[in-house]
């Protein structure tokens, strides 16, 4: 670690020499010398206007304009409430030159709003240096539907029907919420997202090959969903309403609340969710023996399951940022969210001989599922700024609180082929508890280096704490006893250290950022039923290095390479079973490894509008889900392990373009290709599988009021692990009107136009074969409603701390 931070030393001190970019900065003050945050910057070129960079102030009214070649240029700035203003002519021409402007006064706009023409707008998809981000903030597909379906229409992100999300064919992908992770398991976060109305997201970002600053996990790479934060001067808010049907209904609402003054900001916001859904599958089981030739299968099982749910979720946060000074800001807050899943499987499976023809016995199943959950965060958060040229330090301290409980009945009939009884009902029930507490603390020094360099450096440690008592009892003889051999009592204990640099220089039109990220982790996990501990400590080093290249004005070449690792998430870790239905049931495996994973990309990137990039990665030691089962009783179950190799490479190319003046969209397209080098009893398999995505997103403006979407995705069959998922495509549609003086707007949307949302997933591993056929609630009808009342210029702001990057392992 020495050389390596006595070389970045060196590198920072050669870099700063021969660095040839410049830097605008300045702050934006209203008449009465109030900052104005938030307000959005526009630099262009003097001879032809054309836009070539956009900022925003932060919460003080500070701007900067960083990494500029020579020219001359001019400052422009257009915001809601007040007068436009527009710099004189700015040349830059000398080495090294820092231009400040000062304080910039903004006059208020007399005549507000009567004809308000907003000077430019975010595109729905926005290709950045290291990330794609989804503005869906003002997107009519943002109305009315979930954080969860929002996220499925994501370029290059798949979810299926289990919550599990991929990107670019990767699994293993990170999720995180306001720059946190979730700690959920698949299935807990995809009830999260389903519980988060889809009209409180600001925007999504997909980052693909993340840098130092962020946690190495998550070896598909981050998602980081940004919620909105309403940061208007003086009493502002908005109220928003809707309700609709797919196969049962939609309802929905929500308000924001937020007052601002020089001193102080303070916000709050409500959301309440109500889905009654629907949903069918198939599935097929055939049953190999040892003995026989994998075609001549000796049980096939047969099964059709239709399931009601009940989503109810109520979602909160609340916060206050206190402006000590110019220099100082202290942050306060508190994010919650409570919800409700009951649900009722009705279940039918048969058993029939190895030809499939002669039905052996038949079974009917009721499951009644109640699961509810608690989740609380408590952050406290301090900014001091040295100066205004972006040198500061942020501190973090989170406290993260989730409950989840599931109470659980089957009920179940033997039938002979004749249908008379064949053996006494079976009755299980089960009380399946989870608690999580997680404390974390976390501190960022970002420090300028000269006009076109930057050096970020950082320490994070967290603590945590999960606790699963898992108890099942079956009815024997008309009387609930407890089954000892599938309960279960397991404590885990983590604990991980990180620090990190980044360093970014830019030489003319050639950059580089250089990252070192070091993380010891601590694991602790105790299985008190059997008296069983498994601990592990290590300590892993995380390098990445982006290169940049600008060609001309409108050719750019980019080289990424990064080093993560995918940790056994919290649920994988904990060996207890839980019962999916009579037939299928899931547990974990507390002897899981840790993967390796090492990922390149190569970019290049045509006018900022077109991007072509090559991603390759590698992974050791994977951890997937196998197949296993016990063919007499018509059981299955599904259990992680360090299966295999996983290498994934592929081509993707996104294009923005406005078609016409009313027309604008952005086109994705991945082909991508994954092979797994799998031990099946003893014998290495190498499974391979090419896949190709397709993303549309097409925005229609019509008259002065009115815009229309039309969005479609496509997958085709993709390979993970030792399943592979069959394509489908999705198209949605949705329209919205500006009402009121753009006070109000009015929304339709309508989800899978065509229902052709459809999960088919096989699997050929271990002497069973499966096939699964899902048909999920997925088209609906939404109408919404939003208003926004109060004076003052609205944007917003995302409050980070330092706990989100470990939520999203709690399965």
């Amino acid at each position: 670690m020495k050389v390596v931070l006595s070389f970045l030393c060196l590198l920072i001190c050669s870099l700063h020499v021969y660095a040839q970019s410049h830097r605008i900065t300045g702050r934006l003050l209203d008449e009465r010398d109030r900052p104005v945050s938030y307000a959005g910057i526009y630099l262009l070129k003097s001879q032809d206007s054309l836009k070539v960079a956009t900022v925003m102030t932060d919460s003080l009214g500070y701007f900067h304009l960083n990494e500029l070649s020579k020219g001359s240029y001019k400052v422009k700035i257009s915001y809601v409430g007040y007068l436009g203003y527009t710099s004189h002519l700015l040349d830059l021409s000398g080495p090294h030159q820092v231009l400040s402007l000062g304080n910039i006064k903004l006059l208020e706009d007399k005549q507000l709003l009567r004809t308000v023409e907003i000077a430019a707008s975010r595109p729905l998809i926005e290709q950045r240096l290291d990330r794609m981000v989804m503005n869906v903030e003002n997107s009519v597909m943002a109305q009315g539907s979930t954080a969860l379906e929002l996220l499925s229409k994501a370029p290059g992100v798949t979810v299926d029907d289990k919550g599990e999300i991929s990107l670019k064919g990767r699994p293993g992908t990170t999720v995180m919420i306001n720059g946190k992770l979730t700690y959920l398991s698949g299935s807990q976060l995809a009830n999260l997202l389903r519980g988060t109305a889809s009209n409180t997201v600001s925007r999504i970002e997909i980052m693909a090959n993340p840098s130092a600053r962020y946690d190495a996990a998550g070896k598909g790479g981050i998602i980081n969903i940004l919620l909105k934060k309403n940061v208007k001067t003086g009493w502002n808010g908005n109220v928003s309403l809707n309700g609709g049907a797919g196969r049962g209904t939609h309802l929905g609402g929500g308000t924001d609340l937020n007052y601002r003054t020089e001193k102080l900001n303070l916000f709050g916001n409500y959301n309440y969710f109500y889905q009654n859904l629907k949903g069918y599958t198939h599935t097929d089981r055939t049953f190999f023996s040892d003995q026989q030739a994998a075609q001549f299968p000796s049980r096939i099982s047969r099964q059709e399951t239709v399931e009601t749910a009940k989503l109810r979720s109520q979602n909160f946060r609340a916060g206050l940022d206190l402006f000590l000074d110019e220099k100082n800001t202290l942050g306060f807050l508190i994010n919650g969210g409570v919800g409700k899943y009951p649900s009722i499987q009705t279940t039918k499976n048969g058993l029939y001989n190895g030809t499939g023809k002669e039905l052996l016995w038949d079974t009917r199943t009721l499951t009644e599922g109640k699961e509810r959950w608690e989740d609380m965060l408590y952050n406290i958060n301090y900014l001091h700024r040295f100066s205004d040229s972006g040198h500061e330090l942020t501190m973090d301290v989170d406290y993260v609180s989730h409950f989840s409980k599931m109470d659980q009945q089957l009920d179940t009939r033997y039938m002979d082929p004749s249908g008379a009884a064949l053996r006494t009902p079976a009755s299980r029930r089960g009380d399946l508890p989870s608690s999580n507490d997680i404390y974390v603390a976390k501190l960022d020094y970002t420090l300028p280096l000269g006009s076109s360099g930057k050096l970020d450096a950082g320490w994070k440690g967290s603590d945590v704490r999960t606790e699963n008592n898992l108890k099942y009892d079956t009815l024997r003889n008309e009387t609930y006893l407890p089954d000892h051999g599938t309960s279960n009592h397991f404590k885990y204990k983590e604990q991980i250290q990180a620090g990190y640099v980044n360093l970014k220089q830019a030489f003319g039109k050639f950059s580089v950022q250089i990252g070192l990220r070091g993380e010891y982790t601590f694991t602790k996990g105790h299985q008190i039923t059997t008296d069983s501990l498994v601990s592990r400590e290590y300590f892993k080093v995380f390098p990445s290095v982006f290169l940049n290249q600008e060609l001309t004005e409108n050719h750019k070449l980019q080289v990424g390479y990064s080093r993560r690792i995918e940790r056994p998430s919290y649920w994988d870790l904990n060996p207890f079973r839980v019962y999916v239905d009579p037939f299928s049931y899931e547990e974990g495996n507390p002897y899981l490894h840790p993967a390796m994973v090492n990922s390149f990309e190569f970019g290049y990137s045509f006018k900022s509008k077109y991007h072509v990039n090559l991603t390759y990665s590698r992974s050791n030691n994977v951890i997937s889900n196998i197949v296993g089962g016990f063919g007499q009783q018509n059981l299955t179950f599904l259990k992680p392990e360090n299966l295999a190799t996983f290498i994934n490479y592929g081509l993707s190319i996104t294009g923005s373009t406005d078609f016409t003046s009313w027309w604008t969209g952005t086109q994705f397209a991945n082909l991508f290709r994954n092979e797994f080098n799998v031990d099946d009893k003893g014998s290495r398999t190498t499974l391979k599988g090419t896949s190709f995505t397709f993303d549309s997103q097409n925005s229609f403006k019509v008259g002065d009021s009115w815009k229309i979407e039309l969005n479609g995705l496509y997958r085709s069959k993709e390979l993970s692990g030792v399943f592979t998922t069959r394509g489908y495509y999705m198209i949605a549609a949705g329209a919205k009107k500006d009402l009121m003086q753009n006070k109000a707007s009015i929304n339709l949307m309508v989800n899978d136009i065509f229902k052709s949302v459809q999960y088919k997933e096989s699997s050929n591993y271990g002497g069973i074969k499966t096939y699964s056929y899902g048909r999920p609630d997925s088209r609906s009808v939404i109408l919404s409603f939003s208003y926004r009342f109060g004076a003052g210029p609205s944007a917003e702001k995302v409050r980070r701390t330092g706990s989100q990057e470990l939520k999203d392992r709690i399965k």
